[in-house]
């Protein structure tokens, strides 16, 4: 078995990722196989490409094949979409080591994505370490959301890589929790 390689994307790796994405939307998986995680995003490869301009699309490879993907995207590119837009409102009056989310240099953590065939292998870990090396220079806090819906990630992310949350919010009919990590 061939290591796992973390690197910054490449546009030959977007259709791979939109095609993992679209296989783990709610509407395409069981209720069985959505206890495992699923994503909410549509990116398309202009809005891949956007991201990786922006901090960047991490993927996780196994030869050439795809693991998985993390976005990372600055707070001042973030794409527009109704729950970001949503969480973005309340960052003034989240608070995270007795200071408001607007007193950091932040970006936002996601989507985050491990393909089912390599799951429970430490990718998600690789990938987390990965991320905190790849923004340490630049950043002081990483954000993500999660729909209170998705118990694995929201699991995988608080108990798994010891995530922080904070004050969960709404969007339209969902609720999310905000988490938050040093790097």
């Amino acid at each position: 078995m061939e290591s796992i390689i973390i690197r910054k994307a490449e546009p030959k790796d977007y259709p791979a990722i939109i095609e993992l994405q679209n296989k783990n939307t709610p509407d395409k998986l069981s209720e069985k196989e959505k206890e495992q995680g699923f994503v909410v995003s549509d990116m398309t490869e202009e809005t891949l490409h956007q991201i990786n301009e922006s901090i960047g699309v991490l993927v996780a490879l196994e030869g050439e094949a795809l693991a998985g993907f993390v976005c990372l995207t600055a707070t001042d590119s973030l794409p527009e979409h109704p729950v970001i837009e949503s969480m973005c409102e309340t960052f003034p009056q989240q608070i995270f080591n007795n200071k408001s989310l607007i007193d950091y240099k932040i970006f936002l953590y996601g989507p985050v994505l491990i393909d089912p065939k390599w799951r429970g292998r430490g990718i998600l870990k690789k990938i987390f370490s990965a991320v905190k090396e790849y923004t340490k220079k630049d950043y002081n806090l990483g954000v993500a959301f999660i729909n209170d819906k998705n118990k694995h990630s929201l699991s995988a992310h608080l108990q798994g890589l010891g995530m922080t949350p904070l004050q969960p919010f709404k969007s339209g009919n969902e609720s999310f929790q905000l988490v938050v990590f040093p790097v």
